[in-house]
Formats: structure tokens, C-alpha cells, sequence
């Protein structure tokens, strides 16, 4: 009996302990803050020709480049393949436009992926349009 009080109270005094040595720090990183600034703005499809304009802004100039996507499949579907259209250039603009040429009739999808000087990315959010036919 008192070795189990023993123990009861060891586990007891080490938990209540090793809880109050952890200390949670409230700054944030420049970097953190600056990842966590940058956004798009819109994200804009539509047909033009035979093809698909894409037309985006983000709200930063730190854009190293942008690589547009795109898929015939569910877009919200995890496992929908999304294949790499294009990469533009970033450069010192916040207003980009791609036009896609090489569609197939269907429900397009595209997104952007905005890659930073700093290495990070940001994604932007789903654009669908229907191509009826050529």
C-alpha cells in the first residue's frame, strides 16, 4: 500500500512539474509575420479563344515566381492529379495573366502556387471554368 502511494505521488510531482517548466514564447519571427502576410488577392479564369485566361494579383511584391496548375479532375479530391501548365516569372508586379492555350472541353481547374524570395509558398484558391467545345 505505501509503495503504491509512493508511486502514485512520484508520478503525480513529476507530471505537475515537467508541465511548468514549458514556457511558451508569444513573438513571432519577421519571417513568420511575412509568410503570413503574403496572399492572393483574386484568382480569375475565363475562356478566351480556344483557350483559358488566367488572370491573378497577390497583395506582396516578394514573388519569385508562380507556377500555374491545372486539373480535369474534382479539384477538392486529395488525390486529383494537378498537372504544372506553366511557370511565370514574379518580378516587382502584383497583377499577373497566363492564357492557356491547350484545353480540353470540360470543367477546367486552376490554381496558382506562388513560390517567395524567402522560399516559402503560398497557394491560391480554386478557379473552374467550362470549355464546351473548340
Amino acid at each position: 500500500m505505501k509503495a503504491q502511494l509512493f508511486i502514485i505521488s512520484a508520478t503525480l510531482f513529476l507530471t505537475t512539474t515537467s508541465f511548468n517548466s514549458i514556457q511558451v514564447s508569444p513573438v513571432k519571427t519577421a519571417l513568420a509575420l511575412k509568410q503570413a502576410d503574403a496572399s492572393f488577392v483574386f484568382l480569375r479564369t475565363h475562356r478566351q479563344g480556344k483557350g483559358v485566361a488566367a488572370t491573378w494579383a497577390v497583395n506582396t511584391g516578394n514573388v519569385a515566381s508562380f507556377t500555374v496548375k491545372r486539373t480535369y479532375e474534382d479539384p477538392a479530391d486529395p488525390y486529383a492529379f494537378w498537372e504544372d501548365v506553366r511557370t511565370v516569372p514574379g518580378g516587382s508586379g502584383r497583377s499577373f495573366k497566363y492564357t492557356d492555350e491547350s484545353v480540353f472541353p470540360g470543367y477546367v481547374n486552376y490554381k496558382i502556387v506562388a513560390l517567395m524570395d524567402d522560399g516559402s509558398s503560398i497557394v491560391s484558391e480554386v478557379a473552374t471554368v467550362r470549355i464546351v467545345s473548340h
